[in-house]
């Protein structure tokens, strides 16, 4: 990347990796790089073009969903058209219901809010749903987990890991099922986790 950033957004989509916000938009180079695009095949990266009132906006969550690159903020977060070049402000509901760190599987975004409990947005009908049937397989997670698609399967991480099997029932509703659980991190006392990267092979 052509400048340093914190606290940023970043997607794949068709073996090109979107990165916006969390650097400095007080100087020329961080306003004409807040938003850019890299081609590791070709070793090429590019300034995505974007109105000047986004670039004051710090994001805490990112997800891509089919070519739509979504990058949240606390409220008013923002859609990238990687096909057309267009942003655009997220539907209200996905602003409004979006906490924390979230994966997309089988086209629902998922997420996990701070009551440890995970939900599903279908971006087809803009409503968030519940995932069922797995709340009483799970411990609490603490509220930094991350969560990422690996293998189509969900997979909830902090100090533990979570796989769960995802489905929409015949309703229409959201179930999972957890098909595997353990310890990967034992932290000593006082010490918390700040940051949680997803990485995904």
């Amino acid at each position: 990347m052509r400048v340093c950033r914190e606290f940023f957004a970043a997607g794949e989509w068709n073996g090109k990796i979107f990165v916006v916000v969390g650097c400095n938009v007080n100087n020329l180079a961080g306003i004409m790089n807040w938003a850019e695009v890299i081609d590791p095949k070709e070793g090429v990266i590019n300034s995505v073009s974007c109105a000047v009132e986004l670039k004051h906006k710090w994001m805490h969550a990112s997800a891509m969903m089919g070519s739509k690159f979504y990058a949240m903020a606390d409220r008013g977060g923002v859609v990238y058209d990687v096909v057309n070049g267009e942003w655009s402000n997220v539907h209200k509901r996905l602003d409004l219901g979006w906490r924390g760190r979230a994966a997309v599987v089988n086209n629902v975004l998922y997420c996990y809010d701070y009551l440890g409990k995970i939900k599903g947005y279908d971006n087809q009908r803009y409503v968030w749903m519940e995932l069922r049937g797995s709340e009483k397989s799970l411990p609490k997670f603490l509220c930094s987990a991350t969560m990422a698609n690996v293998g189509k399967k969900l997979c909830e991480i902090d100090i533990m890991r979570a796989e769960i099997e995802v489905r929409t029932d015949d309703d229409g509703g959201l179930h999972g099922a957890v098909l595997r659980l353990d310890v990967i991190l034992v932290l000593p006392k006082l010490v918390a986790i700040s940051h949680c990267l997803g990485v995904t092979f």
